[in-house]
């Protein structure tokens, strides 16, 4: 606590030399910061790291990005064939460097948001050493709201730095709201390759979808969909409203958005199954409580568990039910103030 005091000294007393929009940015980050601290684990729902030097928040109505924009051939189910082309499309890389990543976002060591199901196959720490990160120039504009892209450059293993990762930036008035990774493209060992690819249409809706070629040799993830809330935040979106339910969560939805309970059955990349020797996979069930699309209250996540097939190895749904409680969360209006594991 005291380092972090001294830090806040050291920017109240050169305030009046900083771009507000700046200080608007180095004080969430701290704040978040601060309140990460207060128990055992916390999630890393925002970039840690206090920036080293100012952001610049382009606001040249002449720089917005038309849409839509993206990969628009995700929203269909494509064989392998098909999705080389696409993920290879050099017309589609250049649309995304003519997003002009100018301004550089140097961090000593930053860890970036990422939801609790998503097992990226490499760490989650930046080093600006290796990595480099730059906002872009171009954004789009949405009500009061205006979304900046953010590139993670990989200058590690190839001669030619290449995007590896791109999250979308909401922001109000110079100050920064939410973060969503909307791209990855990951080159791994033995030619092993991950994408996501992104398109936005022109309604501001936000598709993702998962893409892994391996030994399988080739594997396809559903497609989810996003927006942007009224608060700033990002949000799950669903075409219908209802009860709805699928393989992996269960729950109502209201004005295209999660509301109250839902149940989801889903992998867990917090679970360290070293810390649990009878796990034998890190699977969840979580009780989670939304409220207009945004998670409020306390989420509890419990060990799942659940029968496989013996020829397929596939999880037999039938079988699942609610095992040993691991962890809580307690969320307000869409903001995480802690989680707790269980001793």
């Amino acid at each position: 606590m005291i380092a972090i005091s001294v830090i806040q000294n050291i920017i109240l007393g050169y305030m009046h030399k900083i771009n507000i929009a700046w200080f608007v940015v180095v004080l969430f980050l701290f704040s978040s910061y601060s309140k990460a601290q207060t128990n055992r684990k916390v999630i890393d729902s925002v970039v840690h790291a206090a920036v080293n030097e100012p952001i610049y928040f382009n606001t040249n109505k002449t720089d917005r990005v038309t849409l839509p924009f993206g990969y628009s051939a995700i929203s269909k189910e494509l064989g392998i064939d098909s999705m080389l082309p696409m993920v290879e499309n050099d017309g589609m890389i250049k649309d995304m460097n003519a997003l002009r990543f100018d301004q550089p976002v140097k961090k000593d060591l930053v860890l970036l948001p990422e939801e609790y199901d998503i097992f990226l196959p490499f760490s989650r720490d930046v080093n600006e050493k290796y990595s480099d990160i730059k906002i872009s120039s171009r954004f789009l504009c949405y009500g009061a709201y205006s979304m900046y892209f953010m590139a993670v450059y990989n200058t590690v293993r190839y001669a030619h730095p290449f995007i590896e990762k791109m999250y979308l930036i909401s922001t109000k008035k110079g100050q920064l709201i939410d973060m969503k990774r909307i791209y990855l493209h990951h080159e791994g060992e033995m030619g092993n390759t991950n994408y996501t690819l992104f398109n936005i249409d022109k309604n501001y809706i936000i598709s993702l979808r998962d893409y892994e070629f391996s030994e399988d040799p080739f594997r396809i993830k559903p497609l989810h969909k996003y927006r942007l809330l009224p608060s700033g935040k990002f949000s799950r979106y669903y075409d219908h409203d209802g009860f709805y339910k699928n393989d992996e969560e269960q729950g109502m939805v209201k004005n295209h958005n999660r509301e109250g309970k839902w149940i989801e059955f889903k992998l867990n990349s917090c679970i360290d199954l070293q810390n649990y020797s009878t796990f034998t996979d890190p699977y969840s069930y979580l009780e989670a409580t939304y409220k207009n699309g945004l998670p409020v209250g306390k989420w509890k996540f419990y060990k799942l568990l659940q029968k496989y097939n013996e020829e397929t190895g596939m999880p037999i749904l039938e079988t699942r039910q609610k095992g040993q409680l691991i962890y809580t969360e307690v969320y307000r209006e869409g903001w995480l103030e802690k989680r707790e594991f269980q001793d």
